[in-house]
């Protein structure tokens, strides 16, 4: 149930960034767009949230994360005949998600990943 939650709060704070500034910057429609959402959601949590930051530290995570966020957002320019994201406009949804990741992974240290016994 904690993986759960934490992917609800992820996806909506994903999906809640890439609705204002994609909307605002390209021509991609609201389910186009919670598509990237979801992808951005899943490999970031998977990998960022549950790799990365439990092996280093919030801001290498975060970095990650971001790093993840950008590479799948453009990456549906390739995916998507139809789709023109420019590399600004993923690199500034990925800074704006990176911020809220921040936040994001201390939420996930200390409620979802398992505290290790020393």
């Amino acid at each position: 149930m904690k993986h759960i939650t934490a992917l609800l709060i992820k996806f909506v704070m994903t999906a809640i960034v890439l609705e204002i500034v994609l909307y605002m910057l390209t021509e991609l429609r609201f389910t186009s767009i919670l598509y990237i959402a979801a992808a951005v959601t899943i490999l970031a949590y998977i990998i960022g949230d549950l790799l990365i930051l439990r092996a280093t530290n919030n801001t290498v995570a975060t970095i990650a994360d971001v790093g993840l966020a950008l590479a799948t957002i453009y990456m549906f320019n390739f995916l998507w005949n139809a789709t023109t994201i420019s590399f600004t406009n993923a690199l500034i949804c990925a800074v704006v998600i990176g911020v809220g990741e921040l936040f994001f992974h201390k939420y996930v240290s200390n409620n979802v990943l398992e505290k290790s016994k020393e």
